[in-house]
């Protein structure tokens, strides 16, 4: 069950499970006991309809200091706040937003039902009630069209939020912990959530260099995509939105893919319908 903080931060009770000890030869910080992958470790929530609202950067930072995640705050703060605070992508997130979305598609049935209705008098054919069953039927099968379309546009990747998340990713990757971005209705607010998700890199960056290596492609390339891509598997696994698992993924008996597989499947295959 999770715990609601006074500023709408989430945290997961599985988390209070979690320590951590020093590796004194290395100067590191390990997991004593580790949690799965694609676990959600922390969420912490605005109201993006609200211009003065903020994520709580101090209590996050508190919170993964509980987690044993020693990151120094100023960089990650910063880079969060000009790349996701900034008002320009706060009206982008609020426009595409399922809330809005869905107001769109009414809007979009009632005025296309009114225009269909109303030529069809101008036929006069408007007057019998067989009119008005084909004309709900049309409206309401071209506004499920719409909607199909934009949640298609929700998985792709985008690139005003989760690229922009990447350079944050870079730093929280080295921790195993990725971060992204989504939205949920609570009534007539929109609720923007920063989602901190476990994830140890190791066994999808040895799966992408080899997967990369036989495409004659460079090593380097690897961790790059895990960086950029990481926020946009991180939205698509809170919002369930994740396709299928193939086999030999690195979330055990999950059924959502790791991050190599989400990659591999749905990036290097067909990069191009990936990025808009």
């Amino acid at each position: 069950m999770a715990q609601k903080s006074q500023t709408g931060g989430t945290e997961r009770s599985e988390s209070s499970l979690l320590y951590c000890k020093s590796d004194l030869k290395e100067g590191a910080l390990q997991w004593v006991t580790e949690p799965p992958q694609g676990r959600v470790l922390l969420v912490l929530s605005m109201d993006n309809t609200c211009p003065t609202s903020s994520f709580d950067m101090d209590l996050c930072a508190r919170k993964l200091q509980s987690l044993g995640v020693q990151v120094p705050m100023d960089p990650w703060k910063r880079l969060i706040q000009e790349g996701i605070l900034r008002p320009e992508v706060r009206r982008f997130l609020f426009y595409s937003s399922r809330g809005f979305q869905i107001a769109m598609a009414v809007v979009f049935y009632i005025s296309l039902w009114t225009t269909l209705y109303s030529t069809l008098q101008l036929c006069s054919l408007g007057h019998s009630w067989g009119a008005g069953v084909l004309v709900t039927l049309v409206a309401l099968a071209l506004t499920v069209l719409v909607i199909l379309v934009m949640d298609c546009q929700q998985r792709r990747l985008n690139v005003n939020t989760d690229v922009r998340l990447a350079a944050v990713n870079e730093i929280f990757i080295k921790h195993s912990i990725i971060l992204g971005i989504t939205d949920v209705l609570d009534g007539p607010h929109n609720i923007l959530q920063l989602c901190f998700v476990h994830f140890s890199p190791e066994p999808c960056l040895q799966a992408l260099r080899a997967h990369l290596a036989h495409l004659q492609e460079k090593q380097a390339m690897a961790q790059q995509l895990l960086v950029i891509f990481s926020g946009c598997y991180v939205r698509l696994l809170v919002t369930g939105r994740l396709p299928g698992a193939g086999a030999g993924g690195h979330l055990g008996h999950s059924s959502v893919p790791c991050l190599c597989q989400f990659i591999q499947t749905t990036v290097l295959h067909t990069h191009h319908s990936w990025a808009r």
